[in-house]
């Protein structure tokens, strides 16, 4: 073998997968190991912990790695560049003179830090502002307030000024690169500390949480060099570090801007490249791709993010984000509302259905998210609703959420393709509803590994040949006078239930 390999790791909630993959975006071998998100029932409240085992992701890293070397050879000489693909919002605290965990890794899913945002001084516009997203608990920094009021082992590394804090990234990078304490921005930002417009720890946000920086780590571009991977006598440079949900969009390469990127599975989520900072209200901004001033990239085609250039040159890229929640989330409320089996084929059935009168959910499963955020209202479905009336209200509430959001990202010029994947995505009928109502065509793919090849790709520099052999179902947009109708009719009941 000659040809330049990449090595990818993506760290998930279930799952570590390490990759690695030829020049042109084709996948070698993959190994994966298990590392189990615990949910842990609080005595005496009706609270969950939400946890991870540090020590066990970074010994299953180190296994994959292992078996990577043991199947290459010598050919792990030809891998010159590797890339981390994490869960934004999961962190741990560490001894920074010991390497030794504090304290669990705090999944994105824990909300342990609520609290702390009850009275909070600032208005989800203001936090918007400064960091793209609105206050949650889901983001870091309360869960880091939380650690350091409930841990006494945080506290003491605090007062001996070893603490780190950080997203999982930088846990990860400590331990296998020997590197400081560092982090990208994309995994920055869902701290809920970090000035999007000006690329730093806010000030002010720091001192409401009254987290020092010193605790946290240095952010740097999202294609430096982290640190280097020794395998065997080959030292790899980490070059490129992102969110899951941000490297995902690299998988075919550079990212399109004429086009949306949907995942439909627990919730939806919805991305659009953009180079503007501010988006539409009800919309969310993350950083997707800062590159090193004066860097220069090849992009992957004429068609892909800048048309009239081969280069990006100082071009910051980022992505404007909406989620929906009670997609798959809901289920279980659905089994509970009309006794069925919530199974493709009950969803399918449900999708064929042309009722007449107002067949409407409101959605509010897990709260109702973008572009409304409200989490005041209870879910409901209209009157006199059969069992699969309500599978069908259920399945276009998630739909019409959706291309509420993809309407809202066409102030940068209207869609010219949906990439879409998830479970849900799975349904023709999902797909071609979406294709009418947006009057866009749908590409759908099942790239499972859609993390790992778009983190592999930005470690590779996002090089010219990344032209991986991805399959695509196409549904081509179709008048469709009965879901326009529907969807008419859900604008209605949501304005009602919104006031």
């Amino acid at each position: 073998m000659t040809q330049s390999l990449i090595l990818a790791i993506d760290q998930g909630g279930q799952s570590s997968r390490v990759a690695v993959y030829k020049s042109n975006g084709e996948q070698l071998c993959c190994f994966s190991a298990e590392c189990a998100t615990n949910t842990i029932a609080v005595e005496n409240t009706t609270k969950s912990f939400i946890e991870q085992n540090g020590d066990d992701i970074l010994s299953g890293i180190r296994e994959c790695v292992q078996k990577i070397h043991a199947l290459l050879g010598d050919d792990i000489y030809h891998i010159s560049a590797a890339g981390f693909a994490g869960q934004g919002s999961s962190l741990l605290c560490w001894d920074n003179q010991t390497g030794s965990a504090l304290t669990p890794v705090l999944s994105w899913q824990d909300i342990r830090g609520e609290s702390y945002l009850h009275n909070f001084p600032f208005s989800h516009e203001q936090v918007q502002q400064l960091t793209g997203l609105r206050i949650s608990p889901h983001y870091g920094a309360s869960k880091m307030r939380w650690c350091i009021d409930h841990y006494p082992a945080v506290a003491t590394a605090l007062t001996n000024n070893t603490l780190s804090i950080g997203p999982i990234v930088s846990y990860i990078f400590w331990h296998l690169l020997h590197a400081k304490n560092n982090v990208d921005p994309g995994h920055a930002q869902r701290t809920l500390l970090w000035n999007l417009s000006k690329n730093r720890w806010d000030k002010s946000l720091l001192e409401v949480f009254n987290i020092p920086a010193s605790v946290l780590p240095e952010c740097v571009y999202h294609n430096s060099n982290f640190g280097d991977l020794q395998i065997g006598d080959n030292k790899i440079p980490f070059t490129a570090s992102a969110r899951d949900q941000g490297a995902s969009l690299f998988a075919r390469g550079l990212p399109d801007k004429n086009a949306c990127y949907i995942n439909i599975g627990t919730g939806a989520f919805i991305q659009r490249v953009s180079e503007k900072l501010q988006a539409p209200e009800g919309l969310l901004v993350s950083p997707l791709w800062l590159p090193e001033p004066l860097q220069e990239v090849e992009v992957a085609s004429p068609t892909c993010y800048l048309e009239e250039s081969s280069v990006i040159e100082k071009r910051n890229l980022y992505a404007w984000e909406a989620t929906v929640n009670g997609a798959a989330s809901a289920i279980q409320y659905l089994q509970q509302q009309t006794g069925l089996e919530i199974i493709p084929s009950v969803i399918n059935s449900a999708l064929t259905l042309n009722p007449s009168a107002p067949c409407c959910f409101l959605n509010a499963i897990g709260g109702l998210s973008a572009p409304y955020w409200r989490t005041d209202l209870r879910a409901r479905f209209s009157d006199n609703l059969s069992a699969d009336e309500k599978v069908l209200a259920w399945i276009e509430s998630v739909i019409f959420q959706i291309v509420v959001n993809v309407e809202l990202m066409n102030e940068l010029g209207a869609a010219q393709k949906i990439y879409i994947s998830g479970g849900l995505s799975k349904s023709d009928a999902v797909c071609q509803k979406i294709a009418d109502l947006t009057q866009t065509p749908v590409y759908r793919s099942e790239n499972t590994d859609a993390t790992l090849q778009g983190i592999a790709c930005m470690a590779a520099g996002i090089p010219m040949q990344w032209q991986p052999l991805i399959q695509d179902d196409v549904f081509a947009p179709q008048q469709n006078l009965q879901t326009h109708l529907r969807f008419t009719m859900w604008r209605e009941e949501m304005t009602k239930w919104l006031q």
